[in-house]
């Protein structure tokens, strides 16, 4: 009786504990939103990473022709359907879909945040300083056929505009979009933690009344 008693005994405290039958804590109600199947992005990025098997390889073999597409619409955009603004947009989807295969935070941390600041400020300092040269020159914002440089008139506005598309807008919105993406995504990771910590607190307590 006393050898039962005490196998009681120590069970009762292993289970007001949270340990679990392989000694590891066991999952309970008051616990945040990794113990109630919450996907937050905190968790996802705290919780061991699990490997697709499908998405990673395919995400491997897709980025570098949907990065040339949009380098592509970028550069012809002048001659054909596309531009900075959909070439740029193409690209900054490359990055999404990296980190949605591989993690958020693991792409944030390959893609310094200096680069994202770097393509959308440096994109608009080239837009905006192509137009202050031609207003230099007595013409208009971005009147590109008064540009200085030794080239005939419709050169000059071909490649003028070719510079304002491709090393302007389209780092604008790359970096625009990039930025945007990992803010957003660091807000909701935030958000969802604190919520989290919000709904375990209130089971606790109502636990303490019971």
């Amino acid at each position: 009786m006393s050898d039962r008693s005490g196998s009681s005994d120590s069970l009762d405290d292993g289970t007001s504990e949270g340990i679990d039958g392989f000694g590891d804590r066991a999952p309970s109600d008051t616990d945040g939103p990794s113990r109630t199947g919450r996907l937050d992005s905190e968790v996802r990025q705290g919780s061991p990473y699990t490997e697709s098997q499908v998405i990673m390889p395919t995400v491997k073999v897709v980025a570098p022709f949907a990065f040339t597409y949009g380098l592509f619409v970028t550069f012809h955009g002048g001659g054909s359907p596309g531009g900075g603004f959909q070439g740029g947009a193409i690209m900054a989807a490359v990055v999404f879909m990296i980190a949605f295969a591989f993690g958020i935070e693991a792409t944030r941390e390959w893609l310094a945040n200096t680069v994202v600041v770097g393509l959308a400020v440096g994109g608009t300092l080239v837009f905006a300083g192509i137009g202050i040269v031609t207003m230099t020159q007595g013409g208009a914002f971005l009147q590109y056929e008064l540009l200085p440089v030794p080239l005939s008139r419709i050169n000059r506005v071909t490649y003028g505009m070719e510079a304002v598309e491709i090393l302007g807008i389209a780092s604008i919105v790359s970096g625009v979009l990039m930025g945007l993406f990992f803010l957003l995504a660091r807000g909701f990771s935030s958000e969802g933690g604190a919520s989290g910590t919000g709904d375990s607190t209130a089971r606790t307590d109502g636990g303490d009344d019971r």
